[in-house]
């Protein structure tokens, strides 16, 4: 694992988020609670955009069908839907991969 900046402070003010990549993945950087956190920002469903969605109190809501993840530790905290699991062959979302976020002076460093 590596750290990476991946971006600074200021441009993620809380309660909002961002999407980013870095070594070679889409992130989703979150500004909740006073703290910094990453998870995957690729959807587990359908591959939907979670930098797109939108977040409220924490929890970010896929643009495509819905599943809802907590920012904080990537886990899926609603599903899609049955109509949309049977677009995907019955298949729902799972949780995301979550990164810890490191503060470096003004930058955000991921570990990846």
């Amino acid at each position: 694992m590596a750290l990476v900046t991946v971006a600074k402070k200021k441009e993620i003010s809380e309660g909002t988020m961002l999407g980013v990549e870095a070594a070679g993945k889409k992130l989703l950087i979150a500004h909740v609670g006073g703290e910094f956190h990453a998870i995957d920002a690729v959807c587990s469903h359908m591959k939907g955009d979670l930098a797109k969605g939108e977040l409220k109190n924490g929890i970010v809501k896929c643009p495509r069908h819905g599943a809802q993840y907590d920012v904080t530790t990537g886990k899926l905290v609603k599903d899609v839907g049955f109509a949309a699991k049977g677009i995907n062959l019955g298949r729902g979302a799972t949780g995301q991969s979550h990164f810890d976020v490191v503060v470096d002076g003004n930058d955000l460093r991921v570990d990846i």
